[in-house]
């Protein structure tokens, strides 16, 4: 995706402004035009307050009941079980705390992964920290994907929660979720299974019976919807209590007044990612294969984070470390180029600590510290992959030629994750 700015080269006097290159999809995405046709007569006309009684509102109450069985059907559930929230923070949040709540007779024991979203860790480790959980995390292999038997063997007779993210935000690395809640059943049938679908939602498609989850969160806006719109869906049955109280809203499960126009875009995003799935699927693929093709070959001392296999990565989804430079001062330099892209995740951007997926992953932490992610949108081009592969060369060039460490040979334990091809300057 390209968008252009005053910023540009001088030429015969004049300011060209130059095109920007937007990378970083999984962080956000922009509002497709359609999404933000559908919420502007909620915004202009039809504000009004969907718990009050009379005419007007009544018809904003019913633009959410329309919203909730259309975001229904395209994940397969009922539009009952369907709780809006204010994204995906929340509804990891909500899943967590609301499960242990209502759950404290039978158990107190939640199992996860060192690789989650902050958004299910933080929440985890503090309820750990209360003495309201006892908490289990299990590691990835060094692809960054879950191995689900692991998952089952930390499952116990008091285990009333499962949290595994569908496809992680950093390395794109897919998890075969209905293999893990095949295996947590089997172990322990009254264990409810979460899983973050955030990143996968728009690319994949969720469905929950496919999965075999009871819970599942997805957001808006990382589907070409807007930003204070989220769901957790939960499954009939599945104990759950709320966290947000103060009204009725959500069947009591979230308190306080519906953003109606959000919500009414994230449903006309989730069924415009729906109906255009195979064409972005086949869009990003390709422009992520390049990419991981290419990338080894034009840096040297790179190594590419997450499966290697595309079947097993989010679409889109391409990150990677490259040694001897810090990931911050890379992307600074491409932002000067006109690139905007990240070191992973975005809530932890300016944080001078490593990833702690790549860590999760057994990554050496000084080899962490120079991770990158490039994440590809729909509107994405070939030339937008071209600007990359051109300018990011120089720059770690450059960087690296600043540093006061020797880079022409990397220490034993970078070599496994380095390419075979780069792995020598």
């Amino acid at each position: 995706m390209t968008t252009t700015d005053g910023s540009g080269d001088l030429q015969r006097g004049r300011t060209t402004p130059a095109a920007r290159v937007y990378l970083d999809h999984a962080a956000t995405t922009p509002p497709d035009p359609g999404v933000i046709e559908a919420m502007l007569p909620y915004l202009r006309e039809q504000w009004h307050n969907p718990s009050s009684i009379y005419v007007e509102a009544q018809r904003t109450a019913q633009a959410i009941d329309e919203a909730r069985a259309t975001i229904a059907r395209c994940v397969g559930a009922d539009p009952d079980e369907i709780v809006f929230t204010s994204g995906g923070s929340e509804s990891d949040s909500l899943a967590l705390r609301g499960v242990l709540a209502a759950s404290t007779r039978r158990g107190r024991h939640l199992v996860t992964t060192s690789v989650e979203h902050h958004a299910v860790l933080d929440t985890a480790e503090q309820l750990e920290r209360d003495g309201v959980a006892e908490l289990t995390i299990v590691d990835p292999g060094s692809d960054g994907r879950v191995d689900p038997a692991a998952v089952a063997a930390a499952v116990r007779d008091d285990t009333v929660l499962v949290s595994v993210m569908h496809a992680n935000n950093e390395v794109g690395a897919l998890n075969d979720i209905a293999e893990i809640a095949r295996l947590v059943r089997a172990r322990n049938p009254r264990t409810a299974v979460h899983t973050d679908a955030v990143q996968s939602a728009a690319h994949l498609g969720v469905h929950v019976d496919r999965l075999g989850v009871d819970l599942m969160t997805f957001t808006a806006h990382k589907l070409y919807g807007p930003r204070g719109a989220g769901a957790l869906y939960v499954r009939a049955g599945t104990p759950l209590a709320g966290q947000i109280l103060g009204g009725g809203q959500e069947r009591r499960l979230r308190a306080g007044t519906e953003n109606t126009p959000a919500i009414v875009g994230f449903a006309h995003a989730m069924a415009l990612a729906s109906d255009r799935r195979e064409a972005d699927l086949a869009h990003e693929r390709a422009l992520q294969a390049r990419l991981v093709d290419e990338l080894p070959r034009r840096v040297p001392m790179l190594a590419l984070t997450g499966p290697r296999r595309l079947a097993d990565r989010l679409p889109g989804n391409v990150s990677c470390a490259v040694a001897f430079v810090e990931g911050e001062s890379i992307l600074l330099a491409l932002d000067l180029a006109g690139i905007a892209a990240s070191s992973g995740s975005a809530c932890t951007t300016g944080s001078v600590e490593p990833s702690h997926v790549l860590m999760g992953m057994g990554m050496p932490a000084e080899l962490a510290r120079g991770s990158l992610r490039f994440t590809l949108g729909r509107d994405n081009t070939d030339a937008d992959v071209d600007r990359l592969l051109t300018v990011l060369p120089p720059i770690v060039e450059r960087l690296r030629a600043l540093s006061p460490v020797p880079t022409n040979d990397p220490p034993a334990e970078y070599r496994p994750w380095l390419d075979a091809e780069t792995g020598r300057g």
